[in-house]
């Protein structure tokens, strides 16, 4: 059975992102054992947006409302809502309901949340765009959105390495003879500790040096995977567009892959690692900034606690 999806468009992106800004030198006034040369040469990283009363689904209903904008698409339009978070506002109802209501959108299609962390934007691009295929639904809202400051403590040293955002796509089906959607997902749960919320505690637990391998491994290899599903190879790609853990390891990434580093795009600089948002924030930027054109290659990846990864090819139309 042929599982490559080739009749897919990403129609319109669109982000959000916190005024309020912290920078390196902020978090470092405020007490925390940390060099702010050591954060911006490993991490990549001199500022990141926090969140100051907004939640999850208010960024993830602005997020949404701009990939519509940018679309032409009504949002009543919309029949599928897809949402990866980690950070919901409640229980229940899931953040995607409340970010429907948030967006106005008063039609019944269905909404629900992804849990998979920081590749949580694969997950559901995945999941959405095979509903697509399948003609199930004609538009899917995909957004990630995470508040990660709500778990952070700030008096620990891998604070600086998160930020709050939003991002998000609209998927519709397409006609363009040169399209290409492929995408796969994974999880390896030999490594569940790796970045955890344990059961009582407030706050996260996070083994930087394995979420490091993790991230050198598993990016590389999942972007592979797909360019032999489709027939391709590294030289291929016209941009990667990864998940933003860190400039060391998406240097060791391209490495790995034998890329130059100039086609892995990055914006961590400015926003931080904001999870499963990064990879449709950035993408929303590049599109906006009018640098992706017609027939780029883009390949997506993403890994998270889980562990959870996995990766996607498209071509920009």
């Amino acid at each position: 059975m042929d599982y490559s999806l080739k009749n897919i468009k990403i129609a319109g992106t669109g982000s959000a992102v916190p005024d309020k800004i912290v920078t390196n030198q902020d978090i470092i006034n405020s007490g925390v054992d940390t060099d702010d040369t050591w954060i911006r040469e490993t991490l990549g990283i001199r500022e990141r947006r926090i969140a100051d009363g907004e939640s999850a689904s208010d960024l993830a209903a602005k997020a949404g409302l701009a990939a519509l904008e940018n679309a032409g698409v009504d949002k009543e339009e919309v029949s599928l809502i897809v949402l990866a978070t980690y950070t919901p506002d409640r229980k229940a109802p899931s953040t995607a309901c409340l970010a429907k209501h948030k967006m106005g959108i008063s039609n019944l299609c269905p909404a629900f949340d992804i849990v998979a962390i920081c590749s949580g934007f694969m997950y559901s691009l995945a999941i959405a765009a095979n509903m697509i295929r399948s003609g199930a639904h004609t538009n899917a809202l995909v957004i990630a959105s995470d508040v990660t400051s709500s778990l952070i403590d700030w008096t620990r040293r891998d604070c600086v390495f998160f930020g709050d955002g939003a991002g998000a796509v609209l998927l519709t089906a397409s006609d363009y003879e040169n399209s290409l959607f492929e995408a796969r997902i994974f999880s390896d749960t030999n490594f569940t500790d790796g970045f955890t919320v344990y059961e009582g505690n407030s706050t996260f637990t996070m083994d930087g040096g394995s979420v490091y391998e993790a991230a050198t491994s598993v990016l590389p290899g999942s972007i592979i995977s797909v360019l032999m599903r489709c027939g391709l190879t590294e030289e291929d790609i016209t941009w990667v567009v990864p998940h933003q853990p860190a400039i060391r390891a998406l240097k060791k990434m391209a490495d790995r892959l034998g890329i130059p580093f100039e086609k892995v795009c990055h914006n961590m600089e400015r926003y931080a690692n904001t999870c499963g948002a990064t990879i449709p924030l950035l993408l929303d930027e590049l599109n906006r900034e009018g640098r992706l054109k017609k027939d780029d290659l883009l390949a997506f990846a993403g890994v998270g606690a889980g562990w959870t990864f996995g990766a996607a090819l498209y071509r920009w139309h």
